[in-house]
């Protein structure tokens, strides 16, 4: 996937969450397909991270949210496959960790199971994009 592309679904997915905000139980758009990068390949956390600083500057007005999370998760997933090798549950494991963050900045248990289905099904869709792109 194309830096460009998923910057601009990144910022369609926070104007969803904005628009329908009080209406209907909904996932974290944004937040998903940012971590879903990530999971995918970790040397995209330099735009990831920018993005998700202006994720949480314009859901909480602080960029200590989800930040310091995705910023821990490329060095986490690098030392996890150093130590045990490249596995799927070492990065599922990454991604609860960067959606916990959700739980605690007071969003629902149910916006939370959606933002992770959401995340898990966008990473198979990076992932495969990834593969075919080698």
């Amino acid at each position: 996937m194309n830096i460009p592309f998923v910057l601009l679904a990144c910022l369609l997915g926070i104007l969803v969450n904005i628009s329908f905000a009080g209406t209907s139980v909904q996932p974290d758009w944004s937040l998903a397909l940012l971590t879903a990068a990530i999971l995918a390949h970790r040397g995209n956390w330099i735009w990831v991270s920018i993005a998700t600083a202006i994720h949480d500057l314009i859901f909480y007005w602080s960029p200590l949210m989800s930040l310091p999370w995705i910023l821990a998760a490329p060095f986490i997933i690098a030392w996890s496959d150093e130590q045990i090798g490249p596995s799927l549950i070492q990065r599922s494991l990454v991604m609860v960790m960067v959606l916990l963050s959700l739980l605690w900045s007071g969003w629902g248990i149910v916006s939370c199971l959606l933002t992770a289905l959401l995340c898990i099904s966008i990473w198979y869709a990076m992932v495969r994009f990834y593969a075919q792109s080698a």
